[in-house]
């Protein structure tokens, strides 16, 4: 690398960001399906925006320019990084919902960004800059891991708050997991009241606001954790306000109050996250950082015009390439074809089950069917069946819930992880993870399996993503992307053990599968 002639502040601005959106669009390109399709992060789309914000505030109070230290390492570095984009963005595309990859990809982003900015003003403006850059990474969604456990501490301990207020307020409740039991029926804490959304929002608005008036390191963690504790309290008062309500009005009054209770515990928790943002500026010293400045010590180092050139041309070979692999496997690869469920609605008592529109919203499935009915023999069943078409955001959409989620929301124990069963359903197999859950010491069996209409190569024509590093570079090695995706779910409660669950499944499945 080597600098060229030194341009005036604006055209240097200009470049930068010229540079630093080229860098940044199809990592936020990827991110805005999670955004569209998840409720819980999509705050995402005001990030960017918010992050220029910062980006253009820091500007006006940059440092003057220093010397680059190495610029053969700083080359290095800049070549490693650009490289890694081609494999990253290559895997992205075939596995979207892999929030890893999405964290590896923002990360060479940032890294990249970061080196760029270097390159313009040395060490004090990669200092200046670097937390307005990093700011971005609050719209990477949560690895799943850790979400899923702060999601269900989350409904427990919300649900536990609850079942204890309303004692001292004399109501009578009982909790089961996620669930609260009252005279009037059960209401469930489920993750939109959990409290994860405003959790999110408010880390973001905190980390935001801490950064636009400059707090210290001590202002910045009091404004976080002051809005992450308010953001809790009021969803725990969110979900005491409504069992309260089914208790006092009716079951039917929750739909009607749910989403204005909503909307105000999010105004309430950024009204009190502004609040305390005054309180901790009052008394502040005041700022020493320059005032804006178009000094020559300031004005950014600019690329050549040929290395500007060779990063746009590797840019689009990054884009280009990805698309020319999965095309290319696509345009011969025959697809394997779905099946469908016929429900047993001759069986007596059989009885089929409306999805909430709740759950339609959040799913945004095709396709959607459910049914219960009970047998002769005592065993009661349910059933539901899912599909999605090809598209972007198929797979996320599909694997965002399941039992181990679902379930315990609803109240329910997993008492039991029996892995992968394969079980034969008539010309095919079907490959499930069964489970056993328990709602008050009753056991019942739940077979869960997840199909992506992939080529037909031979492999069995039921798959079951297990969500492993190796699979997915399996379907990314293959060339798959943008893939249907369907959802068997069958629970059976009666039978005496898991094996003879197993064994009438496998005789049901024969029967329903076409």
């Amino acid at each position: 690398m080597t600098a060229a002639a030194t341009q005036p502040a604006d055209r240097g601005a200009l470049w930068l960001a010229g540079l630093l959106a080229a860098l940044w669009f199809s990592t936020l390109n990827q991110l805005r399906v999670e955004w569209s399709v998840n409720a819980q992060y999509a705050y995402g789309w005001t990030v960017p925006l918010l992050a220029l914000y910062l980006f253009a505030e820091r500007w006006k109070v940059r440092p003057p320019t220093a010397p680059v230290r190495s610029w053969k390492l700083l080359a290095g570095i800049v070549a490693l990084l650009a490289l890694l984009l081609l494999p990253l963005r290559v895997i992205q595309e075939g596995a979207p919902d892999w929030r890893l990859v999405s964290w590896a990809m923002a990360g060479v982003s940032l890294a990249l960004s970061l080196a760029l900015i270097y390159f313009a003003g040395g060490g004090p403006w990669l200092r200046h800059f670097a937390l307005p850059g990093a700011f971005v990474l609050v719209a990477v969604p949560w690895p799943m891991a850790f979400e899923q456990s702060v999601v269900q501490w989350l409904m427990r301990t919300v649900a536990t708050i609850c079942v204890e207020a309303l004692g001292l307020a004399g109501i009578a409740a009982e909790q089961h997991g996620n669930v609260i039991e009252v005279s009037t029926g059960v209401v469930g804490v489920e993750e939109a009241c959990s409290g994860v959304r405003s959790l999110q929002t408010t880390l973001m608005a905190a980390l935001f606001l801490g950064e636009l008036f400059r707090f210290g390191v001590a202002r910045r963690l009091a404004l976080i954790g002051g809005g992450l504790a308010l953001a809790f309290v009021c969803n725990a008062g969110r979900a005491f306000f409504l069992v309260w309500l089914s208790v006092s009005r009716g079951s039917e009054a929750i739909a009607q109050w749910h989403d204005r209770v909503g909307l105000t515990v999010l105004v309430v928790s950024l009204g009190g996250l502004a609040a305390l943002t005054a309180a901790l500026r009052a008394g502040r010293k005041k700022s020493t950082e320059p005032e804006p400045t178009a000094l020559p010590s300031h004005r950014p180092r600019l690329p050549s015009r040929k290395l500007l050139i060779g990063v746009a041309m590797w840019l689009f070979a990054v884009e280009a390439g990805s698309e020319s692999w999965y095309r290319a496997h696509e345009s011969r690869t025959a697809r394997a074809e779905p099946w469908t469920v016929a429900l047993p609605a001759q069986k007596p008592g059989f009885r089929e089950v409306t999805f909430p529109e709740s759950t339609r919203a959040i799913l945004r499935y095709n396709e959607g069917r459910s049914a219960t009915w009970p047998e002769a023999d005592g065993t009661q069943w349910s059933l539901v069946f899912l599909r999605w078409l090809p598209g972007r955001a198929s797979a996320q959409l599909a694997r965002s819930h399941g039992p181990e989620l679902c379930l315990p929301a609803s109240g329910a124990a997993l008492l039991s992880d029996r892995g992968l069963r394969r079980l034969p359903a008539g010309k095919m197999d079907l490959v499930t993870h069964a489970y056993v859950f328990g709602i008050r010491e009753r056991p019942f069996y739940v077979f869960y399996c997840l199909w992506e209409a992939g080529p037909s190569d031979g492999a069995p024509p039921s798959t079951v993503i297990d969500m492993t590093a190796a699979t997915r570079l399996a379907a990314v090695w293959k060339g798959q992307r943008n893939l249907g995706q369907q959802v068997l779910e069958v629970a059976v409660a009666g039978p005496r053990d898991a094996a003879a669950a197993e064994a009438e499944v496998a005789r049901m499945l024969a029967g329903v599968i076409r």
